[in-house]
């Protein structure tokens, strides 16, 4: 960014508070940065999970579950339901997902926050603009290989299946760092 928000001043980079900020030459103002929110929704119906092909980069033609930024004015589960319906056309009401992971994505200022829901029937899949394929997965049929952002993901994928198989599921706080550096997960039990 190049210029404030507020008055339309050149910004100048400065140190603050062990920092590199921008701040306005003309009012003053410290311009920050802040991560981007990104939303997503793990949908089960049986033992399987809706996975989307995705038909846009990053990660063109790999698989992922349903998920993008969260707008202004959305919780983080209306967020994840309007991602959800744009991109495979399923109805899932927010206030029916339940929080399963929030992960740390530093090396490109991102948070992602998940959540899952089971379903009580198989809903009809409409591929939205984003989507080249869906499917209903499970875990012996999830491509593993063509995984979107599969490498950091650690054994996030087979945890989830054995989660779903107990039918008992823990809260997920996940970090991946910088390039090289481990993912991290700690899991919250919800007994």
């Amino acid at each position: 960014m190049k210029y404030c928000g507020e008055c339309g001043g050149m910004l100048t980079r400065q140190r603050v508070a062990d920092r590199d900020r921008d701040i306005c030459e003309s009012c003053g103002i410290i311009n920050y940065r802040n991560p981007r929110v990104i939303v997503g929704a793990i949908l089960c119906w049986g033992n399987k999970v809706l996975m989307c092909r995705r038909s846009q980069h990053p990660a063109l033609g790999s698989w992922s579950i349903p998920g993008g930024f969260l707008e202004c004015g959305e919780t983080l589960q209306q967020g994840a339901a309007r991602e959800t319906f744009e991109e495979t056309g399923v109805v899932i009401k927010p206030d029916a997902l339940q929080l399963y992971a929030v992960m740390n994505i530093t090396a490109i200022d991102q948070v992602m926050v998940s959540f899952r829901v089971q379903l009580a029937e198989k809903p009809e899949l409409r591929c939205g603009p984003e989507c080249l394929d869906l499917g209903f997965m499970s875990e012996e049929e999830m491509p593993t290989s063509s995984l979107a952002w599969g490498e950091v993901m650690g054994d996030g994928p087979q945890r989830f299946f054995a989660e779903l198989r107990s039918g008992h599921f823990s809260i997920h706080l996940m970090s991946i760092g910088m390039e090289g550096e481990p993912f991290h997960n700690s899991a919250y039990d919800l007994r």
